[in-house]
């Protein structure tokens, strides 16, 4: 578990100054290779220019394949972000239009999105066939806002979440007396709530892009625990999750005993996690599992944000930081003690992101990252062990 010692926006900042020029160049060789050319069995990785160069089976020969390197400038902060606009699904009748009156419904103060009063949200639902319900509501509003607002509608019953930035979605499965939780949520957070996440088994949903809006990532990846398994393992969530980064981006499934002697060399151990600090000097510095980190830079960890950076070739995959608090549960699991964990966020479903953590692939509902999220981070890195450069 990783402890967070400095506050979220002072460590957005240094993360920028101090990452985003770290470049790390490899050694020079006098050989030139070019995509689909031969090559041997076991030659290593040669870089040109912006492109690695791998040496690969391709039936029954070795030839060299290419995929560019990644550079810092490729990772679009999230101010620069476009909004990657979460849509309904499913088309709601004009008819069960309720047509809320919603004057004034806008929070007037506070840092976060919300609603003037909790009576003022007015979120209603209304029966269409069988269990499907349409679900309307009034707007909130941000003084301080950063973005675009989205709305998380859990029902309470069966942790089924929408999220949307209209004021009105469709759930399936639900009965009449269904209660439900609502959250207003943009670039600087989410409305507040004194309540826990609600609970859900952590399975995958189903993700059909054809007829939902989703993006499964790799989906059939499998990962290594590295010795943090639910739901308390040892402290190294933060190396894991690096680990599990560099196989989802970059191939790669750094060797188990590698990432433990690495994190107890950065200062971790089995009950003593590391901060955001320490873990991204030793990874731009060491190295974690082969690759050296070149840039770390803090975006928005509203959904509209994370559903646009894993949509984003450049990105794909974030690893974030979660708040988890004591009898929370987490994508299945109730947490014995309060503590920060670190994850990646490598796709997402309409119930909410996808994350690999624990040696597993976990769903998580859109109102636990609410709740949970602290920061979110997109990588580059570049390949610690010696390379050819031409």
């Amino acid at each position: 578990m990783v402890e967070r010692t400095l506050k979220v926006a002072l460590f957005a900042i240094s993360l920028t100054l101090i990452f985003q020029g770290l470049v790390v160049t490899p050694s020079i060789a006098s050989v030139r290779v070019k995509v689909d050319a031969p090559c041997k069995k076991g030659s290593k990785n040669v870089v040109q220019k912006d492109f690695l160069f791998r040496c690969q089976k391709q039936g029954k020969t070795w030839a060299w394949s290419s995929t560019p390197l990644n550079t810092s400038s490729q990772v679009t902060p999230a101010k620069a972000q476009l909004p990657n606009i979460p849509a309904t699904p499913l088309e709601l009748p004009t008819g069960t239009d309720p047509h809320l009156v919603c004057d004034g419904s806008g929070e007037t103060s506070g840092l976060h999105p919300g609603w003037s009063s909790q009576a003022a949200v007015q979120l209603t639902s209304v029966p269409l066939s069988g269990s499907d319900f349409g679900l309307y509501w009034c707007p909130a509003a941000a003084i301080a806002g950063a973005g675009v607002i989205s709305y998380t509608v859990t029902s309470t019953l069966g942790a089924q979440t929408c999220e949307t930035v209209h004021t009105s979605c469709v759930m399936r499965g639900l009965s009449q007396q269904t209660p439900f939780q609502i959250m207003a949520t943009d670039g600087t957070g989410s409305y507040g709530s004194s309540t826990l996440a609600i609970q859900n088994t952590g399975t995958p949903s189903l993700c059909v892009t054809e007829i939902n809006f989703c993006n499964p990532g790799p989906g059939s990846l499998t990962f290594p625990s590295y010795g943090n398994v639910a739901p308390i393992g040892i402290g190294d969530c933060t190396f894991a999750a690096v680990a599990n980064w560099e196989e989802i981006i970059l191939g790669t499934v750094p060797d188990q005993a590698l990432i433990l002697s690495e994190f107890a060399q950065a200062g971790g151990t089995p009950n003593l996690g590391l901060t955001n600090s320490q873990v991204f000097d030793y990874w731009a510095s060491h190295g974690i599992g082969g690759t050296l980190l070149n840039a770390a830079l803090p975006f928005y960890a509203d959904p509209v944000h994370l559903m646009n950076a894993i949509d984003d070739k450049n990105v794909r995959a974030v690893i974030a930081s979660l708040n988890l608090v004591k009898g929370q549960n987490f994508a299945g699991t109730t947490m014995p003690d309060s503590s920060y964990h670190w994850v990646v966020v490598d796709g997402y479903t309409p119930q909410g992101p996808l994350v690999a953590t624990w040696g597993k692939t976990l769903q998580m509902t859109w109102q636990q990252w609410n709740l949970e999220i602290v920061s979110m981070w997109g990588i580059t890195t570049r390949f610690e062990v010696p390379l050819a450069i031409q």
